[in-house]
């Protein structure tokens, strides 16, 4: 659990593993390392679980924190949590107008008094809400190097909690075949965990050869379903992609209970596996597929999928010495996931499954392997 390195209103989403293969170096993991790191944070997060109703939750907008404190017969009880960025989010979605959420944090950041108004509008709102809903926490550094509680996320009552610990004691009961694949990235944060196994021995993953993939999705606050994802992976700037094809993605949603995950998961290996050949084999002819100005192409069919802002760094990795040479179709795919690795963990999964519609889509325009782009 790493600090914070300085206090802030709300705690943002910390990465707290980034484990495995880096640029053009290859380190794996087995999937009983994941498991054993895995125990280790939770022994040390000690998470805990809360059902009561926001008419019960005094959140405070005070001393440039944002706390949430249960209530009881004999006022506040406990010490005040700390309320991370997710979690806000998620209960002014369910208890507040739109965008007041936003408000209210820009009123309590204007003075102090401003703070005291944030908080009594807060409580103006919650105080009839009576509907019990799931809350979420788990212990964390502070900045000042205190153990607190945060206050990760909030559901309804019905949300199945499925966390990252059983769905990886699952992997291992239910999927002979991941459990004997090397676990080339094991990223964990606050709001999501993604592991990337790679379908080939450790010996045999050369530098810059395509190697199946398989990535295994969960997050404990609501930010993703549970998932499996068939697709491609590279040893030079660890780019990843996975599959167009919506058969080599398995996804569970929580609700009710975890078993039935375990049991689709074994099911869903064989799909999968054949789906990231399949990746393979499309990435393999785009090398071969010129583009007649790849810079055109790229604005044109990323327009509305991306930012402006990403589309243009984007373009500019096309010229990077990892990205294949030519500014062909395969180039477009390197350079989008290569340029995918510097946002976060859900919107990198978003800019590598645009470079998968791209890859398609690509391929579908190629006329005698050339793509030709209208002035």
């Amino acid at each position: 659990m790493t600090a914070a390195l300085t206090p802030t209103r709300l705690i943002g989403d910390r990465t707290l593993v980034s484990q495995g293969a880096t640029r053009g170096v290859l380190d794996t993991l087995h999937l009983e390392g994941v498991r054993d790191h895995l125990r280790t944070l939770a022994s040390k997060q000690e998470p805990e679980d809360f059902e009561r109703s926001f008419s019960q939750m005094h959140v405070a907008f005070t001393g440039g924190r944002v706390t949430a404190q249960f209530i009881d017969p004999q006022g506040l009880s406990g010490e005040p949590m700390l309320v991370s960025r997710n979690g806000f989010g998620q209960m002014g979605s369910e208890l507040l107008p739109a965008r007041m959420g936003t408000n209210l944090l820009e009123t309590a950041d204007h003075s102090p008094m401003g703070e005291k108004v944030a908080t009594l509008a807060w409580a103006e709102w919650a105080r009839t809400d009576t509907k019990p809903r799931l809350f979420r926490s788990v212990k964390m550094r502070d900045s000042d190097g205190t153990v607190r509680r945060m206050l990760r996320s909030q559901h309804s009552q019905g949300y199945g909690t499925y966390d990252n610990l059983r769905f990886v004691e699952d992997l291992l009961a239910n999927a002979d075949e991941l459990r004997e694949l090397p676990v080339g990235q094991f990223t964990l944060s606050d709001t999501g965990m993604r592991l990337r196994f790679l379908g080939k021995p450790k010996e045999e993953i050369t530098l810059r050869e395509p190697t199946p993939m398989i990535e295994a999705w969960n997050s404990e606050v609501g930010r993703r379903r549970v998932g499996l994802v068939g697709g491609m992976w590279k040893l030079i700037c660890t780019n990843g992609m996975g599959s167009w094809d919506k058969k080599s993605e398995f996804h569970w949603r929580h609700f009710g209970e975890g078993d039935r995950i375990g049991r689709g998961v074994a099911s869903a290996m064989q799909e999968i596996t054949t789906a990231a050949s399949g990746v393979i084999d499309a990435y393999t002819k785009a090398l071969d597929v010129s583009i007649d100005d790849a810079f055109a192409w790229m604005e044109r069919e990323m327009q509305g999928l991306a930012t402006q802002a990403f589309t243009a760094r984007a373009i500019e990795a096309l010229d990077h010495e990892t990205t294949t040479p030519g500014k062909g179709l395969a180039s477009v795919i390197d350079a989008i996931t290569l340029e995918a690795q510097n946002e976060d963990l859900f919107t990198q999964a978003d800019m590598e499954a645009l470079a998968a519609n791209l890859l398609r889509r690509g391929l579908s325009q190629a006329n005698r392997e050339r793509i030709l782009v209208e002035a």
